[in-house]
């Protein structure tokens, strides 16, 4: 026989008092489907929604139910509650004063209020909410993380770790523009902070600006000389810049500071090899796969590489090897297909140059042909 709304409100309820939750929410859920906003049901749910750490679902129900009988002191209480878990503050106190309006009387808002109060005092987040927010990043939860961070710094708007989280946060949802902004504003909070300097010179290279991202970088080795991971991507911003010897010296003291920093010894031997020593270039390569033998782009380079040092076979060994490692990796396609061209299989260096996405073939296919035809010269 169909329950009635009563005898599956009261069902519900004992099932929730039971501690049957699911029995409990599917009777109000069976409620609202024939009664949207019954104040009870709509209640009732969000009060489950909130016992099982859900209160953002728990707030709409909750306003459903003041909206349909506004007299119902509890559903004040309920609703005010979760406004301050939810850190929503100002709507917190306007709906205190509303609920004052509607006669609620004072002594039952004295706890909420006095939560209210101490939020006005505070000067800095409690640590619930930092280890909250670092726990929403941690588990790529960056929506949430976004909204905690936002509510943080419009309450604490010179608390920096807030800024700091939100810019690697919209860096990790690849708004990296928008993340300078909260870089920026956490390197000025804490100009002492080593890592803010860093993730601000990652930004600044991320956005093509490496005249300033090499002015983080050494911002931040002047703090700390030995911060390794600094040196290696200050490296990077002068290769980009042409600087090359200046990029060398970098990677050499990445790698004096940690020798077993396989992407400095590889991105050492990148530049080597624009330098126009090969031999210097080919060991570096070696040493980063020594390192870390799953090195995908430590194989291509080697690759690329052993391919202007003539020695073909040996090239393909490797960029099979990156290819293997990395079936998307476009470069490692490309090298292949050159070897391929040399060799006259042009059918499958076709094939190798459609999967790497090059347009500017001919250009480098031209470029190593003519090295290879020299050396065979020579």
């Amino acid at each position: 026989m169909e329950l009635t709304i009563e005898q599956a409100l009261q069902q519900g309820v004992a099932a929730h008092k039971e501690g049957k939750l699911q029995d409990a929410e599917r009777l109000y859920r069976s409620i609202l489907q024939s009664q949207p906003l019954h104040p009870d049901a709509n209640h009732n749910l969000g009060v489950l929604a909130v016992s099982v750490n859900k209160t953002e679902e728990a707030l709409p129900l909750f306003k459903t139910a003041l909206e349909a009988n506004p007299k119902i002191e509890q559903f004040w209480l309920s609703y005010i509650d979760a406004l301050i878990k939810e850190k929503q503050f100002d709507n917190a106190k306007q709906a205190f004063e509303q609920a004052k309006q509607q006669g609620l009387a004072e002594e039952k808002l004295n706890a909420l209020s006095q939560q209210l109060r101490s939020e006005d005092n505070r000067t800095s987040p409690s640590q619930s909410e930092l280890n909250s927010l670092l726990e929403h990043y941690q588990n790529r939860r960056y929506g949430d993380a976004e909204k905690l961070a936002l509510s943080i710094i419009q309450r604490f708007p010179k608390h920096q770790f807030a800024w700091k989280a939100l810019g690697a946060l919209l860096k990790q949802t690849g708004r990296v523009s928008e993340s300078l902004v909260a870089i920026q504003k956490a390197v000025e909070l804490v100009p002492q902070d080593v890592e803010s300097h860093y993730n601000l010179g990652n930004t600044f290279k991320q956005l093509g600006r490496f005249d300033e991202a090499e002015k983080s970088y050494r911002q931040a080795i002047s703090s700390n000389p030995e911060f390794t991971l600094a040196h290696n991507n200050l490296g990077n911003a002068l290769k980009e810049m042409g600087r090359l010897d200046e990029a060398e010296a970098s990677y050499r003291r990445a790698i004096a500071l940690n020798p077993e920093y396989a992407e400095a010894h590889n991105n050492l031997g990148a530049t080597l090899k624009e330098l126009g020593r090969l031999e210097e270039a080919e060991a570096s390569h070696t040493q980063a796969i020594a390192l870390e033998a799953d090195f995908a782009e430590a194989h291509n380079y080697l690759g690329n590489t052993l391919l202007e040092l003539d020695r073909l076979e040996e090239a393909e060994v490797c960029c099979r090897h990156a290819v293997a490692l990395k079936p998307d990796y476009a470069d490692a396609h490309f090298n292949l297909g050159i070897l391929f061209y040399i060799n006259g299989n042009i059918d499958a260096a076709s094939e190798k140059f459609k999967k790497s996405k090059c347009y500017q073939s001919k250009v480098r296919i031209s470029r190593i042909t003519i090295i290879h035809s020299e050396s065979k010269k020579g």
